[in-house]
């Protein structure tokens, strides 16, 4: 089975289907907990989430990474990052989507970004990471753990045109409610589940349907790009499953099928 096929098989499960010491709260207003810790010789690397959980979980992750070579944390230059996953036995490994580079933001005194998490480890799949600073400092294969996580809503689709693979990840809402909700997503590229990048500057329509009542709400508002996360608006009028149906056009075509990738939210 080929990677590809692994990795939209597992999707398609996911989608329907460390420490804990010394929270950080800074002036954003999040909360971040230690939850990683890699250590090599005099060097350490430490993953914080602003999540409110003991772990990583899989699905879009605030993080930042805190860098100590002889205990003395670093405050300037940069992180870069890749999470590689292997399903041992069948020989497959496939990557996920992080921040190209993790800049040092001084409120909250950490190199801060994302990353998402696509898949779970088990006893026959394990994550790794491999952290990088300022190209001084390096830790390779230092092993790492996720849990999953059932409001985690993603969704891959495939531009047939190109043959090129889309992964949109919901960041808002996480527990969608009656009325208008603040949505936004995540784009990113890939040819090989290994190398991704992050896709800006694409248009986005939205239709909501709730197919119980063959119905479609008004006064959504199609996602616009800010900064690498599109923005927009859903409503839900009324309780049950919508499907939230979403056309892309990018580089001036449509690169989702005529029946648009949707995602599923269920409203109380």
């Amino acid at each position: 089975m080929s990677v590809r096929h692994l990795i939209f098989l597992a999707f398609a499960a996911l989608v329907f289907g460390c420490s804990n010491e010394n929270p950080v709260t800074p002036v954003e207003g999040d909360t971040y907990t230690r939850l990683v810790s890699a250590e090599s010789g005099n060097t350490r690397f430490e993953i914080w989430s602003a999540s409110s959980t003991d772990t990583l979980m899989t699905g879009y992750n605030k993080i930042g990474f805190k860098v100590f070579e002889n205990n003395q944390e670093k405050t300037s230059g940069f992180v870069k990052y890749f999470a590689r996953m292997y399903h041992f036995g069948g020989g497959n490994m496939h990557s996920t989507p992080v921040e190209p580079v993790y800049n040092y933001n001084s409120s909250l005194g950490m190199f801060a970004g994302y990353f998402v998490l696509l898949m779970p480890s088990d006893t026959t799949s394990n994550w790794y990471g491999f952290y990088n600073y300022s190209d001084q400092l390096f830790i390779d294969s230092a092993r790492f753990d996720i849990k999953y996580n059932s409001k985690t809503k993603f969704k891959i689709f495939v531009d047939l045109s190109t043959s090129l693979s889309y992964l949109i990840t919901v960041i808002s809402p996480v527990d969608p409610a009656r009325g208008p909700n603040s949505f936004k997503i995540m784009l990113h590229e890939s040819f090989n589940f290994i190398n991704f990048t992050q896709v800006r500057g694409a248009q986005m329509y939205l239709r909501t349907w709730l197919d119980s009542l063959q119905y479609s709400s008004a006064q959504n508002v199609n996602p616009v790009d800010n900064n690498g996360i599109y923005e927009g608006q859903i409503n839900f009028d009324y309780s049950g499953l919508w499907n939230v149906h979403d056309s892309i056009y990018y580089n001036n075509k449509l690169i989702t099928a005529t029946d648009p990738p949707s995602i599923v939210f269920r409203v109380p």
